[in-house]
């Protein structure tokens, strides 16, 4: 599991700009402006309204496999 801190804008409800920061956990690495759009839809369907990513990091690998 890559764990990665993301930081986005969000619309309030009374009309201003957020901005919050979370953990996202996930099973594959960010790598492509796709995985970027899946996870603006993810933040979308969690209730945040206009969400845009601004950064995000990579704060805990995927474990590796030890070599047999």
């Amino acid at each position: 599991m890559y764990r990665y801190m993301l930081t986005f804008s969000h619309t309030a409800a009374n009309g201003s700009t957020d901005f919050t920061a979370l953990e996202y956990p996930t099973a594959r690495p960010i790598s492509s402006v796709e995985d970027i759009q899946l996870i603006t839809t993810h933040l979308h369907n969690q209730g945040y309204t206009e969400p845009f990513i601004i950064a995000f990091s990579l704060f805990t690998p995927a474990p590796t496999q030890a070599a047999s």
